[in-house]
């Protein structure tokens, strides 16, 4: 299955069978770089394992990671995965990054309104998750 998402439009452009619009489960795994999470997630468990001998958090080595792998994932979606649609990247670099904050990554203590950035977004993922193919074809027409 191609990374990119085939819209109605593309479909209809293109008139063939095997160009149908994707269905809304594909639309969702198209949307979520699960590839990327997948590396952020090892490497943020190996800063995670790693003990600093004086005894302080690996925070700025997470922000680090964590800018260098947003950095890279528009470059990786478009010359990696072929995707074209300048939209679907934008919204798989949002979903990373909810992920990352999901997970815990660099906002780890941070708080925003009183509330954890993990609480925030662990709220939103799945709200995000639902939705964002709903909000790609609306975006898209």
């Amino acid at each position: 299955m191609p990374r990119q998402i085939i819209t109605k439009t593309a479909a209809i452009t293109v008139q063939a069978n095997t160009n149908q619009e994707d269905p809304y489960v594909n639309k969702l795994l198209k949307l979520i770089p699960a590839d990327i999470i997948a590396v952020y997630l090892t490497v943020f468990n190996l800063i995670q394992a790693y003990q600093r001998s004086d005894g302080g958090t690996n925070g700025t080595f997470q922000w680090i990671v964590f800018a260098a792998i947003l950095v890279i994932t528009p470059f990786y979606l478009r010359l990696i995965a072929k995707v074209e649609s300048v939209l679907q990247i934008i919204f798989c670099v949002i979903s990373f990054c909810i992920w990352v904050f999901s997970i815990g990554g660099p906002g780890t203590g941070k708080e925003i309104g009183g509330y954890s950035i993990q609480f925030i977004a662990s709220i939103l993922l799945p709200i995000y998750t639902l939705f964002i193919p709903f909000v790609y074809e609306k975006a898209t027409k």
